[in-house]
């Protein structure tokens, strides 16, 4: 991770109240509004993955103000937004479903994975190539499912608290990378 990376990191987990911030690139505004949500939702960090020392996307995760833990973020039962902006300059659309589908392969483990199988395929059918500067918002809202935007257009929802579970895993479960993990929970406790 080059040392602009480090600092950007630093600047995330050593401020008590995240404000707005660029990474790769992007600005990811401090508070955002999510339909159906019916509050703001604060930004809890933002971070680059990636892959082979390339930057791959950027991402941001933004929480309601009542979310203070990670057990309380995983339950399920908290709505949540993460922000992806590929950083890549092109991916073709048989790359991007391999990476989901390896993606959601180390996040839910063998077994998870056979129960979430169908809607991981769901998953993968939303998505087609990928480039540089293309936006994705996962919303994810209990009562709801997870809602997909590519570019702010609806792309899909996927309905089911195992398997948003399972998508929330890649970027934050114990198999995501720890400088990643780590900056995006930079706003909750980590209990």
């Amino acid at each position: 991770m080059c040392l602009s990376r480090w600092l950007a990191l630093f600047l995330l987990v050593a401020a008590p109240g995240i404000q707005a911030a660029t990474v790769g690139g992007h600005e990811f505004a401090d508070r955002i509004n999510v339909p159906g949500v019916g509050a703001n939702l604060r930004l809890s960090g933002a971070a680059v993955l990636d892959r082979n020392f390339v930057p791959f996307y950027a991402a941001a995760l933004y929480l309601p103000a009542s979310v203070h833990s990670l057990d309380q973020l995983q339950s399920g039962l908290s709505a949540y937004r993460v922000v992806m902006v590929w950083q890549i300059p092109a991916l073709d659309e048989t790359h991007v479903d391999d990476y989901w589908r390896k993606a959601f392969a180390d996040a839910a483990g063998p077994e998870r994975l056979k129960r979430i199988q169908s809607g991981v395929g769901r998953f993968v059918d939303v998505f087609t190539s990928a480039r540089h500067g293309q936006v994705i918002l996962f919303d994810y809202i209990p009562d709801a499912g997870m809602r997909i935007f590519v570019d702010d257009k609806p792309a899909g929802q996927l309905a089911g608290v195992e398997f948003n579970s399972a998508l929330l895993s890649i970027w934050i479960g114990e198999k995501s990378p720890r400088e990643f993990r780590t900056a995006l929970l930079a706003g909750i406790d980590r209990n």
